[in-house]
This record gives C-alpha cells, sequence and structure tokens, in this order.
C-alpha cells in the first residue's frame, strides 16, 4: 500500500511540474536576464554593451527587447526583458550560431530566468517599472501561491492602472513576479499611494500568507530611449 502512495505521489509531482511548466505557453514567455554591476565599473560602459545585446536578440529572433536599469532597490543591476511566445521559437534563437569567445565580461554576476505570463495589461516597455517578486513557502501548494499571486496582481493594477504578471517557467528559483508600469517619479508617488489600500486589503484576505520572501525593484527604462 505504501508503494502505491508513494508512486501516486510522484504521478501528481510530474503533472503539478509538467502544468507548471507549460501550461502558460499560449500567453508566451519572457526571458529575464539581470547583469549585477561589478565594483569600481562605469554604468556607462556596462549600458552600452548590453544595449547592443538587445539589438542582437531581436536580430536573433526575439519578439522584442527591453533594457532597464536599477534605480531603488536590492541590488544595482541592469535588467533585459526578451519576449518570446513560444519554446520551439526559444530553440531557434538558442541554435542560432553566435561567438563569446572574445567578449570582455562588464558586469560582476548575471542570471537568467525564464518566465511564463499570466497576465498581461502593459502594451509596451513603460518608462519606469516598480518589478515585484514573491517566493512561496514550503506550505502553499501551486494552486494557493497562484490565488495569492491573482490578489497581489489585481491589487497593484488597481493603483498602478496596468501590471503584468509572471511565474516561473524555467531558471534557478521558483516565484511570482509583478511589473507595474509608471511614467515619473511624481507618478509613482501618486500611484503607490493610491495601491497601497488595495495591497493592505488583498493581504487581509489570508490568515497567512505563506510568503517567505518579498523584495520591489525601481527600475528606468535605458532602451528602446
Amino acid at each position: 500500500m505504501t508503494s502505491i502512495r508513494v508512486f501516486l505521489l510522484l504521478i501528481i509531482s510530474f503533472i503539478s511540474f509538467t502544468d507548471d511548466h507549460e501550461s502558460d505557453e499560449s500567453m508566451g514567455f519572457i526571458l529575464l536576464s539581470t547583469y549585477e554591476m561589478a565594483y569600481g565599473s562605469k554604468y556607462a560602459d556596462l549600458e552600452k554593451n548590453l544595449i547592443t545585446e538587445a539589438k542582437a536578440g531581436v536580430k536573433d529572433g526575439y519578439d522584442s527587447c527591453s533594457l532597464y536599469r536599477h534605480a531603488q532597490g536590492s541590488q544595482r543591476a541592469f535588467y533585459m526583458v526578451c519576449s518570446f511566445k513560444t519554446m520551439d521559437q526559444f530553440a531557434k534563437i538558442m541554435e542560432a550560431p553566435r561567438d563569446y569567445s572574445n567578449d570582455k565580461q562588464l558586469f560582476a554576476s548575471h542570471s537568467d530566468h525564464i518566465l511564463s505570463r499570466v497576465v498581461v495589461e502593459l502594451d509596451s516597455p513603460p518608462p519606469f517599472v516598480m518589478f515585484g517578486k514573491w517566493k512561496p513557502g514550503p506550505n502553499l501548494s501551486m494552486g494557493q501561491f497562484s490565488e495569492r499571486m491573482s490578489s497581489f496582481q489585481k491589487a497593484f493594477s488597481k493603483g498602478f492602472k496596468g501590471c503584468n504578471e509572471y511565474i516561473h517557467a524555467w531558471g534557478p528559483e521558483y516565484a511570482g513576479y509583478l511589473a507595474c508600469g509608471f511614467n515619473s517619479w511624481k507618478d509613482f508617488a501618486k500611484k503607490s499611494q493610491a495601491a497601497g489600500g488595495y495591497v493592505t486589503a488583498a493581504l487581509n484576505e489570508y490568515a497567512v500568507t505563506g510568503i517567505v520572501e518579498h523584495s520591489d525593484e525601481l527600475l528606468v527604462r535605458v532602451y528602446p530611449k
């Protein structure tokens, strides 16, 4: 009996893993690449290099690529976002020959995350972005975490008038993400204040949120201008 239960748990886990990685394919994906500033380096040098990379990404086959620079948050870094519709499209991009052997690394650290689109409300890359990340604790099922992320998305969207929601597809961590746009720091002050009440109400929906880690990054667009 025990072996049967273990087998059933393995099947359920596999189905959940498959659903998490492929069920949102019709909404498309983004490749989120983060480049942390090296100590003593210049923003302008890395920015110029990454703008070239963003332009090359579109030539390689991504639907679009945009680049953001850290303004406030946890790390001084650049964030490149390249969008694509299917994993077949991503495969063709990755199979295109490119020689990096003579490139000089201008960043301190780097990470790539493939995220599935869950909600899309931003038509184009806004001038500024509030990029939020939520990581669930082990006590939350995928369904419970999805329910919480949906509540957070709706709350922030009411204040910011448009927020995209993403969920982990492939990469180094399992998390949910929101990208909310604003047009200036004055606009951020207005929208963040408006969102406060809605976010508090969303949090109060749950006796225990089950979120073990959260961060907010405020980013400014550097490409396209």
